[in-house]
């Protein structure tokens, strides 16, 4: 189960839905990479909070 600062996402290899941790206190704009848990691929991650520190937005990318 995702939690309150988890940022969801589909993974663009294996398709899967899964969710990354992602700490608001790290700055408004996050820039990151993290393996999937499920197909193991590197990800390129950018997750933006808005001014609540809730997030935004997140996109994954393969690396």
């Amino acid at each position: 189960m995702p939690l309150d600062d988890d940022a969801l996402f589909a993974c663009p290899v294996c398709g899967t839905h899964c969710a990354v941790g992602a700490d608001p206190t790290g700055g408004r704009r996050q820039h990151f990479i993290e393996e999937c848990p499920v197909c193991c691929r590197p990800l390129v991650f950018d997750v933006t909070f808005d001014e609540n520190g809730a997030i935004a937005s997140v996109r994954a990318e393969r690396e």
